[in-house]
């Protein structure tokens, strides 16, 4: 409707009362509506300005674990030369693939379990691994399939990092060690003469109306261990006068029957064993002494030379089972860590543990040949 205009008592049009209304009305709506503008500006520019200043003083976010960048599977060979601990080393080696798995998402490792035999029958039929986790004995089968490994062992003893170099390089790294010891009833030969006196002391005992000679020593072997080698090299003297065909487990057997021997030549393994019988009553006293100047109970692990796009994930791998984390755990399997560190507190275990740094450790690639060499080295030396 138009506007109406009249005039008042002083003769100026006067504008109708409800186009004043609706000019004020909207002239107010647009007064907010910029207000509210430069307000939203105003706030904009504030939070700009915040932004810009903090993103410098925040905190650094801690390291995360270094993705490898392969996804999909790493086959992983686990060949067991000589005997562990306790547990099992596969189930082990899955836990911590398990861990490792959590930080490297589409990345999986798959571990199989191993003879040398079967090992070498897999390479022969053309089967490839990415990683392979072995000892002496299959060393010197995997030698020429090994990549360098460009990985830091600084964390590493140097006695068991150079076990696993040839021509000056770093074929394999070191994952975990075993140790030899002496044991014998307390009441047959004292911890004190037991190192002297472990290839000359015999024992007769009485069964019911027969009487038993025991002979000084038994000792346990493997088809790539060299046990006297640890004898000789930690100060024995004697004629060694042992058998090579008994194996640790029928070596353990025959000195828990107290029939065959005074003192058994062990590993960490028998260790275990009769510290086991020795808490259940089930053994007398037994005198105890590591022999901590040689060990070839060495498990190691490698790449394969032909990794190619997989290298990055297995050297990752490797460095994870290197840690500080991963190496603790192996008290689960009462074997030792061949890192810088120690890990344990039972006396016996403690005592090998503090041994190793200066332990010998040969090459883990060192064939048979050059094994029975060495065999033959540790009874001569022993009769020296």
């Amino acid at each position: 409707m138009a506007h109406r205009n009249k005039k008042n008592q002083f003769g100026v049009a006067e504008t109708d009362n409800y186009a004043t209304a609706d000019a004020d009305a909207d002239s107010g709506a647009r007064r907010k509506f910029v207000r509210g503008a430069l307000a939203l500006l105003a706030v904009a520019a504030v939070c700009a300005a915040v932004v810009i200043w903090a993103l410098p003083h925040l905190p650094e976010q801690p390291p995360q674990q270094q993705q490898a960048y392969y996804r999909g599977v790493l086959e992983m060979w686990n060949v067991e030369c000589f005997e562990g601990g306790v547990g099992s080393r596969e189930a082990w080696l899955t836990s911590r693939s398990a861990q490792f798995e959590q930080h490297n998402k589409g990345l999986f490792v798959h571990v199989t379990t191993l003879t040398v035999e079967q090992m070498a029958y897999k390479l022969q039929k053309g089967d490839a691994f990415d990683l392979i986790c072995f000892s002496r004995g299959a060393g010197a089968l995997v030698k020429d399939k090994l990549a360098v490994l460009n990985i830091d062992l600084g964390g590493v003893m140097d006695n068991f990092a150079v076990s696993a170099q040839f021509d000056g390089k770093q074929y394999a790294a070191p994952l975990y060690a075993g140790a030899y010891c002496l044991f014998a009833r307390a009441e047959q030969l004292p911890a004190d003469k037991l190192l002297s006196d472990a290839l000359t002391a015999v024992y007769t005992r009485k069964i019911g109306k027969n009487t038993v000679d025991l002979q000084p020593l038994i000792c346990g072997f493997t088809a790539y261990n060299s046990p006297l080698s640890a004898l000789a090299m930690s100060g024995g003297k004697g004629k060694a006068q042992v058998s090579q065909d008994v194996t640790q487990y029928a070596a353990y057997e025959q000195f828990v029957g107290n029939k065959t021997a005074v003192t058994l030549l062990g590993t960490q393994r028998d260790m275990f064993r009769l510290e086991q019988r020795e808490n259940n009553a089930k053994i007398e006293q037994l005198a105890f002494v590591p022999l901590g100047g040689y060990t070839d109970l060495v498990q190691y692990v490698g790449i394969s030379a032909q990794a190619q796009d997989k290298m990055s994930a297995c050297e990752s791998y490797i460095e994870h089972l290197l840690s500080s984390q991963t190496q603790q755990t192996l008290v689960n399997l009462r074997l030792f860590s061949v890192c810088e560190t120690n890990l344990y507190t039972l006396p016996r275990y403690s005592e090998c543990e503090n041994l190793l740094p200066t332990a010998y450790v040969p090459s883990v690639f060192g064939d048979e040949t050059a094994i029975a060499n060495q065999r033959k080295a540790a009874l001569d030396t022993l009769s020296m």
